[in-house]
């Protein structure tokens, strides 16, 4: 096997902000062979290595990259069943709304509220994707990686992968795991879960009984009137995606602050 090296690539169009600068040396791997061999060739040149998936949720600088970029392109999903679940496992190259529009069709539920997110399959465990309130956390029960460290493919079952909100052990190593592919546990005819207050008002507009197509679909709309929809022919979709995060407190800080609040009069 041979990689194909390309030098001096640039990166900007390879991200969603569509800035920065070139990569010092650039390769796309379709297999896992072809990812160990590119992580063995960085280590040959003593190069650092940074993985890019879709770009999405990247800053490039105008310098560029020094090292090493390895374009994760691994494809192919497939639905197994396993007693009252469906598994999807699913290739780390995967665009992740072709994932939950496929799992939407074929009526298996836990992955509609995620719908137009941006990115590869292959990020969502990193930082635990989430949205409108499902996370990938819920589904998912293991995620196919290579450790860096050892080269070892490994399979990590969801209790070693440290999910927090909007958290995973990878996100605290992330010189560490080149994430190769994950399995989810669908439901079967699943209801669509609708937690989030924005969602379940903008549905109850439309319908008593939503579905997981009509969540994808408001879901998707939702996003698209915040300009969080990559279309080439929306002059705002230059974004790196959503990255606030609600605050997390323990109830001891909360508590004496909530029972002393006193309203100011007017």
């Amino acid at each position: 096997m041979s990689l194909e090296i390309a030098d001096q690539t640039p990166l900007a169009p390879l991200t969603t902000l569509e800035l920065g600068g070139p990569a010092r040396h650039l390769t796309t791997v379709a297999d896992e062979a072809s990812a160990l061999e590119a992580l063995r060739w960085a280590a040959a040149r003593n190069l650092p290595v940074f993985v890019l998936g879709g770009g999405s949720n990247v800053v490039v600088s105008d310098a560029g990259f020094p090292g090493l970029v390895i374009r994760v392109a691994l494809r192919g999903v497939a639905f197994e069943t396993a007693g009252d679940r469906v598994h999807a496992r699913v290739a780390a190259g995967e665009p992740w709304d072709g994932v939950v529009a496929e799992a939407v069709r074929r009526g298996l539920a836990g992955l509609e509220c995620l719908s137009g997110i941006p990115g590869l399959a292959g990020a969502t465990p990193i930082q635990n994707v989430g949205a409108y309130g499902q996370d990938v956390a819920e589904t998912i029960i293991s995620v196919r990686a290579v450790d860096r460290q050892t080269l070892d493919v490994v399979e990590l079952p969801a209790t070693a992968c440290g999910f927090g909100y909007r958290d995973s052990a990878f996100k605290h190593a992330p010189d560490r795991w080149l994430v190769l592919g994950v399995t989810f546990a669908l439901r079967a005819d699943g209801a669509p879960t609708v937690r989030y207050p924005e969602l379940a008002k903008a549905l109850a507009a439309h319908t008593a009984t939503p579905t997981l197509a009509s969540v994808r679909d408001t879901v998707i709309a939702l996003r698209r009137a915040k300009s969080m929809v990559i279309d080439p022919a929306d002059p705002n979709r230059r974004s790196v995606g959503s990255f606030f995060m609600n605050p997390v407190v323990p109830l001891a800080v909360v508590e004496p602050r909530v029972s002393t609040f006193v309203p100011l009069s007017v």
